[in-house]
């Protein structure tokens, strides 16, 4: 029996009967006539990671600035745990409600002639953990990304990925509830990528809610709760991948023929199309089977429903098609899912009124 080719985490935490640990409720930001950030409102509970998603000029950044009162909204509230209970931020209480939650911006500076242990004592200090336990906390979370040899070294000796790790740890270091994470693995390499991945899943465990934002979707995909998709400054989606999904609605088969036919790829995706159109049960059938070069491998997307890619094989067989090998990709689909939302938001499918009800089931106080 083939897989659909979402890879996801095994389990995701039920969160929903869990304290809001962050909200923002009916956010908006504008700058003149640009509206940056449109009625964004999204609940994020304790333990849980929610992953934040969109490209460039969507109003990922403005968001987070907004939480750490860079900026202030134009209209809304964004709310954060402190002392026990849910507060409004304002210039009265930004203070000790911001040493709740730590921070990693993109691409974090630090001055060359100082060593891990002198910047981190001196984060935690500003943010107040207590001086007396300070030596030893730096040396705690040093030790999670496995640095110790290098906690008196000055940074100016440090690759960028090892600033990198120096920049994720420093939001850890005043043991914050909250974690905001901005591209927390920009420089990284692969090693270095599974141990901040690991990190990420071990301190939710540990009940620190987190907001992560990040280009690599793998990444997100590995460790995210929950989904959250923004796009001209308003969430289009939001819930666990398995339930995005289900409400994209495809699936990707990949097939490897013995040999690319004489016809060429254009003629032999119309033979295909007119072959296994019928069975995808996909609404939208544009650009459905692609071929990719680099592999060879033709790419054929349906619906998910077993009974679909079970007729699929049978038309092909019966067709004569000479295919050697089915597989799902190794990757997962959250590239496809991802795609496919800001796809229907630019061009004006709505998704957020198909699944309106849906949202605001699923994602604490959403409304699109």
């Amino acid at each position: 029996m083939f897989e659909k080719m979402l890879q996801v985490k095994i389990m995701s935490k039920n969160t929903e009967n869990a304290e809001v640990y962050l909200r923002f409720k009916n956010v908006t930001k504008k700058f003149g006539n640009i509206t940056a950030v449109s009625n964004v409102n999204l609940d994020i509970h304790k333990g849980e990671i929610v992953g934040f998603l969109g490209p460039n000029g969507a109003g990922k950044s403005t968001t987070m600035k907004m939480l750490a009162y860079l900026l202030r909204p134009t209209e809304g509230e964004i709310f954060i745990r402190g002392n026990g209970k849910l507060e409004k931020l304002t210039s009265k209480n930004k203070d000790y409600l911001l040493d709740n939650i730590g921070f990693l911006i993109e691409n974090p500076f630090f001055y060359g002639n100082m060593t891990p242990r002198e910047i981190l004592s001196y984060f935690g200090e500003l943010k107040g953990y207590p001086r007396s336990k300070i030596k030893q906390r730096v040396e705690d979370v040093v030790a999670m990304v496995h640095m110790m040899d290098w906690i008196d070294v000055k940074i100016g000796k440090f690759s960028k990925g090892m600033r990198q790790k120096i920049g994720v740890i420093s939001a850890l270091v005043h043991d914050p509830d909250i974690i905001v994470l901005d591209e927390p693995h920009t420089g990284l390499d692969p090693t270095a990528r599974k141990m901040v991945r690991e990190l990420i899943l071990k301190l939710s465990d540990m009940g620190k809610t987190i907001f992560l934002s990040s280009h690599l979707l793998y990444e997100v995909s590995e460790v995210a709760d929950r989904v959250a998709m923004i796009n001209f400054g308003e969430i289009i989606a939001c819930d666990t991948l398995e339930k995005l999904e289900e409400m994209a609605k495809k699936s990707e088969i990949q097939m490897e023929l013995l040999e690319i036919p004489e016809a060429g790829i254009e003629d032999t995706i119309k033979n295909l199309d007119q072959i296994i159109g019928q069975h995808t049960g996909l609404d939208n059938k544009k650009d459905y089977i692609r071929f990719n070069p680099d592999t060879e491998i033709f790419e054929i997307l349906f619906n998910g429903d077993p009974k679909n890619q079970l007729d699929i094989f049978k038309a092909l067989f019966a067709a004569g098609i000479d295919v050697i090998e089915f597989s799902v990709p190794k990757a997962g689909l959250l590239e496809d899912l991802y795609l496919d939302f800001m796809d229907e938001s630019e061009n004006g499918e709505s998704s957020k009124a198909r699944t309106k009800e849906h949202y605001q089931k699923n994602a604490g106080d959403i409304k699109v």
